[in-house]
């Protein structure tokens, strides 16, 4: 009853200040008088679509819209969030082409967690080619259960307990029998395939690891030994890559100076890249439904299409409708990646994944169920965990304001002078990449500048958006145009002359930097989620060479 209070005083606050009777904002929002007084006496909560039609009566902003949306429980992004990721979005396969860039191991996942793009160091720190796999076998849990990654990974049962944490926070677990047909799959592969003690193994860690909490920071030390038997030491890192799609990355970031000097020789040596055969939906349907010891019929039953029908697309006798191929991947928990390949080659438009949906505001689904009640972990949390990383972060709020940095990032950036206040964040991200000690000191500004200042600001920076973007960072661009001309030049020059960087693609960048004391460091920087829960995100700063973890005294 009282998130019912909550919303009814938002909501006749704001009638009220549009000067509304309830008979008006009911006829304007299309509902009955009735549910407008329910709501408004905490009687009835509404739903997505019910607050959508709110939003458009009264006329509101995206603050005020969010505020109503968070008064109901839902989460602080509006609807329109999938499409403009989906306008965003450019095509899956240019995962491949960005993962190559990156200067640092990285393997990209779908929602089952198995591999489905990676970068040339990946396979050289992994000494084998990942597209010598299936995807059942580039499964994380898979790979993880052969002498291979027992060999290589020192600290295996760390890592793998994290791992197996994940799968029991979405309520999927071998130890109780309440495993996904997925994850039996994989684990029936690994008794079918690998000596027993492997599923001996994971069970246990079934039985005795406890659900990853969402409010936790998903980062990991991974301790990685070569054939050879040189040490390398890794902070891995789970985050997401494309929402839409339900793809997350995974990557590797050097520990220690030795690991960072050993990835940089290899990211300095050119190697073959094969990416894996891609089968058409006709082969991927039959052998799914044969991983899940399906017939035609039962399938059919599961999906609500006919055992006729799924042999004629098996044979490819018969072309399936979009609406087959939604609900024969969702009957086989098909990842949304992988749902989308589909759809894009019968020329049907895409459908957003399940944690797409989620953060639209629709109902909880799939994995995602009961993350609203994770909502709003207190920031003093989030600060003392940031305290504790061993490279420079800072932890960002929703619109990009410094909220916090560690004192590896005050070592670094002197970020004392730009602490946030009781009550009032700290500067935006745009204020500090056009300050002057940024201009002077990252040498490779443009660069930088172009990736995580994406074309899309354009005309908020420029002036020329003077409705869609929030207030307060149509303020900080104002603030910006007055007292930072020189950097919103430079700024209007990449954009101008780099229209690659106009898509929207995850940040991450090298990061070169000269010290105050003349030092040139390099770093790895990369923005994203810090958790599950909460809607603030990490910018990190990973050391890339032995000199840079020198300078901030980590060896």
């Amino acid at each position: 009853m009282a998130q019912n209070s909550h919303f009814a005083g938002a909501l006749r606050a704001l009638r009220l200040e549009k000067g509304l009777s309830q008979a008006a904002l009911a006829g304007q929002a299309g509902l009955s008088v009735s549910a407008v007084q329910s709501y408004e006496q905490g009687r009835r909560l509404p739903d997505v679509g019910q607050v959508e039609r709110f939003r458009v009566a009264l006329a509101l902003d995206d603050q005020a819209y969010d505020h109503l949306r968070c008064s109901a429980g839902l989460p602080p992004l509006p609807p329109a969030f999938v499409s403009t990721l989906k306008k965003a979005r450019g095509p899956v396969e240019t995962i491949w082409d960005e993962v190559q860039d990156f200067p640092w191991v990285c393997l990209i996942m779908n929602e089952r967690r198995e591999i489905v793009a990676w970068n040339r160091l990946a396979n050289r720190t992994a000494e084998l080619d990942f597209a010598t796999t299936s995807p059942l076998q580039r499964n994380l849990l898979r790979m993880a259960a052969t002498e291979h990654y027992e060999r290589h990974l020192t600290n295996w049962e760390e890592l793998i307990g994290r791992l197996i944490s994940f799968f029991k926070v979405e309520g999927s677990d071998l130890a109780d029998g309440t495993a996904a047909q997925y994850l039996q799959t994989v684990f029936q592969s690994i008794i079918a395939d690998e000596p027993p003690r492997f599923p001996q193994r994971i069970l246990s860690l079934f039985a005795s690891v406890a659900p990853w909490r969402e409010e936790d920071r998903n980062v990991h030390p991974i301790r990685w030994r070569l054939d050879d038997g040189t040490e390398l030491a890794f902070n891995g890192a789970f985050c997401d890559f494309d929402v839409y799609d339900g793809t997350w990355a995974f990557d590797w970031h050097a520990a220690d100076g030795r690991t960072a000097e050993w990835v940089r020789a290899q990211a300095d040596t050119d190697a073959a890249l094969v990416e894996p055969e891609v089968l058409p939906f006709s082969a991927v349907l039959a052998e799914e439904r044969r991983l899940a010891k399906l017939s035609r019929k039962k399938l059919g039953d599961l999906a609500g299409v006919s055992a006729a029908s799924i042999e004629a697309y098996e044979s490819e006798t018969r072309r399936p409708s979009r609406a087959a191929i939604l609900a024969l991947c969702r009957a086989l928990t098909i990842d949304g990646y992988s749902t989308n390949r589909f759809f894009r080659e019968a020329g049907f438009e895409e459908e957003p994944s399940d944690l797409a949906r989620w953060l639209a505001g629709d109902e909880p689904v799939a994995v995602f169920r009961g993350r609203r009640e994770l909502m709003g972990v207190g920031t003093r949390t989030i600060y003392g965990a940031c305290n504790g990383l061993t490279w420079p972060s800072a932890v960002l709020d929703a619109s990009c304001h410094v909220v916090h940095a560690n004192p590896l990032a005050g070592q670094l950036f002197g970020l004392d002078r730009w602490k946030a206040l009781p009550g009032r964040p700290g500067p935006h991200l745009l204020q500090l990449m056009v300050s002057n000690e940024f201009l002077a000191q990252v040498r490779n500004w443009e660069e930088v500048a172009g990736v995580i200042l994406p074309g899309r600001l354009e005309p908020l920076v420029m002036g020329a958006d003077r409705e869609s973007s929030s207030r307060g960072l149509r303020e900080v661009a104002t603030q910006l145009r007055r007292d930072s001309a020189a950097g919103i030049e430079r700024l209007a020059d990449v954009w101008r002359t780099s229209p690659g960087f106009n898509s929207l693609r995850r940040p991450g960048v090298r990061f070169d930097w000269t010290a105050g004391d003349g030092a040139k460091l390099a770093f790895n920087c990369v923005i994203s989620g810090w958790n599950s829960a909460d809607p603030y995100k990490a910018l990190d700063l990973f050391p890339a060479d032995a000199a840079t973890f020198a300078w901030l005294g980590l060896e």
